[in-house]
């Protein structure tokens, strides 16, 4: 991992990671009453790209919290990072790395493929900023391309009430009830074209919203 680390060198702090889990992030799940469903579905070991819908800054350390079993990797706006505090709070609870939102960033799409070519569990975020309760965006292309290229298995994540948890605008979180659900595995074998990373892009979103219509059914 030393070309990750050469760059972002808080990317190896595994010890850090679990540390931090087990206290503010077991503080944020239980103000969050944090339901989980699916946790099984993900892969103990492998290169694995999580993709989920994004409702709340909260959004990451809750991901961390309910997957667990493993250490996850961020994409984080990279405007998170010139702020002191949000900065050490990303680089300690889910291995966050900076991307440019608003231009390709080819740093950031090697970064991520690096990290799922070593192994790792790889959390994306495709509709790229947070999307009202309820509803989904557009996803952008980068998510496709990166699963084009990774070509690993998939996991779809549905994350629903986090919106609660921190609305927009406001310092501190407060009472909610979050629920998390992992989907099945899927795999997206598709050739290395810019038509393809959009496709790939749609298909995502699709096994996202696909997850909230179970949700809906239950």
């Amino acid at each position: 991992m030393e070309p990750i680390t050469k760059t972002y060198p808080w990317l190896k702090r595994k010890k850090a990671y679990y540390i931090w889990l087990k206290t503010a992030g077991a503080a944020i799940a239980k103000l969050a009453h944090l339901e989980v469903e699916g946790r099984n579905n993900i892969p103990l070991k492998g290169p694995v790209l999580l993709v989920s819908n994004h409702r709340s800054f909260m959004d990451p350390p809750l991901v961390a919290y309910a997957v667990m079993k493993r250490p996850v990797f961020f994409m984080a706006k990279a405007e998170l990072f010139e702020t002191p505090f949000i900065s050490t709070l990303i680089k300690h609870w889910g291995n966050g790395f900076p991307v440019r939102r608003g231009k390709f960033d080819l740093k950031a799409i090697k970064t991520a493929l690096t990290v799922l070519k070593k192994g790792e569990l790889l959390c994306l975020f495709p509709e790229g900023t947070r999307a009202q309760k309820g509803k989904f965006l557009k996803p952008k292309i980068g998510a496709g391309m990166i699963a084009v290229k990774a070509n690993v298995p998939l996991i779809p994540c549905l994350i629903d009430g986090s919106e609660d948890l921190l609305p927009k605008g406001a310092k501190f979180p407060r009472m909610a009830h979050v629920k998390i659900k992992f989907g099945k595995p899927f795999t997206i074998e598709l050739e290395d074209t810019k038509e393809n990373y959009e496709k790939a892009s749609r298909i995502i979103m699709e096994k996202i919203k696909e997850l909230q219509v179970e949700n809906n059914s239950c």
